[in-house]
């Protein structure tokens, strides 16, 4: 094929193939092993592969108390959501405890944390599930010896060449303060940050309270002096700090009430009202000005929102009967579940693309 067809037509055809079909093609020659490896071409069939999102889930199978991973491709039919095809996720090295917490999925890497036993230190993983590879990352730099609380954070790049993972080092003896190191996927080694902190705010690691949106890290935070929620964020490009205001009677809020997602294309919180009965959708319609933030909608639901889809529908939890959609048209959740049962506070939903990133 290479004596007749020049390389930018063999990539522009490979480019339209999806993560598996190229993966076996690898081994077909030398040259198409050349394009589908080559930093240009991942980045290029990424862009493509947008398009095409499916819904990772884990959830919390309390038959053989064991987590479970899954890929979800869900389709509407008649106004309602359903799921088409699930596929079931092995993960990438074996545990014998039965949680790997999910940190953030961005760009098909899906970074989580994994023991060996109950007792060991915590190891970071990258993991391809598209492509079955996986990195474990290597032994972080910083380790102090006094207690400390450790906040991961996980994303790529605006133009998604370089994926990162950050790690805060908050010291318990000074809660004013932290120190960060960044892992480079390109370089495969931690590196601490220097004078590029400067921010005051402490990060919480508890569930849901990251999200990823165009090349920044978020988390929901607390200034440790009045109290108040905002957001830390972590430009993964620059690899600098900064702060996003929150409105008011945001704010104010007790944190454990407080969700942050990705909504669409815009920050999201989700905020718990008293008792756990309803609950509020708000969003950042122009990104860092406080005065965008917009009330969406009230839901008169008792359920844990576990995401949201990239078309904007919220994706519920609740006791009985498991995963099920809210629908932004009918300001009703559907009938139907979609099929996925769990323990109601072990859900983790994000949107996936497939890619070749670390391939």
């Amino acid at each position: 094929m290479s004596d007749y067809f020049p390389a930018e037509l063999q990539a522009a055809i490979l480019q339209k193939l999806p993560v598996k079909s190229l993966i076996r093609f690898t081994a077909v020659c030398k040259s198409w092993r050349s394009i589908i490896t080559s930093p240009t071409f991942i980045q290029s069939h990424l862009s493509d592969e947008k398009n095409h999102t499916q819904i990772l889930v884990t959830r919390y199978d309390q038959t053989d108390e064991r987590e479970r991973f899954s890929l979800l491709n869900v389709v509407a039919e008649n106004g309602a959501l359903s799921v088409n095809s699930s596929s079931h996720l092995e993960l990438p090295v074996k545990s014998r405890i039965a949680c790997s917490p999910i940190v953030s999925c961005c760009d098909g890497i899906v970074c989580l944390l994994e023991t060996c036993c109950a007792r060991s230190p915590k190891h970071v993983i990258l993991w391809n599930p598209s492509i079955i590879t996986h990195l474990v990352l290597p032994t972080p730099t910083i380790n102090p010896k006094e207690p400390h609380v450790v906040v991961l954070g996980f994303g790529s790049s605006a133009d998604h060449a370089h994926h990162k993972v950050v790690r805060l080092v908050y010291n318990s003896t000074k809660p004013n303060d932290f120190d960060a190191e960044v892992f480079s996927v390109k370089t495969r080694s931690w590196r601490r940050l220097i004078g590029g902190v400067g921010v005051a705010l402490r990060a919480l690691n508890t569930g849901y309270c990251q999200a990823f949106l165009n090349g920044v890290v978020h988390w929901l935070a607390l200034n440790p002096v009045d109290r108040r929620a905002s957001f830390l964020a972590f430009d993964v490009g620059d690899e600098v700090f900064g702060e996003v205001m929150l409105p008011d009677c945001l704010a104010s809020e007790c944190s454990n009430r407080l969700c942050i997602f990705v909504i669409g294309e815009s920050l999201g919180v989700v905020k718990y009202n008293r008792g756990y009965e309803s609950w509020d959708v708000w969003a950042m319609k122009e990104y860092r000005v406080k005065e965008s933030w917009t009330k969406m909608y009230t839901v008169e639901v008792s359920a844990r929102v576990v995401g949201f889809r990239n078309s904007g529908e919220a994706l519920l939890a609740l006791r009985s009967p498991g995963l099920v959609v809210y629908n932004l048209k009918t300001k009703q959740r559907q009938s139907e579940d979609l099929g996925i049962y769990g323990c109601l506070m072990l859900f983790y939903v994000d949107n996936y693309v497939e890619s070749l990133v670390l391939l």
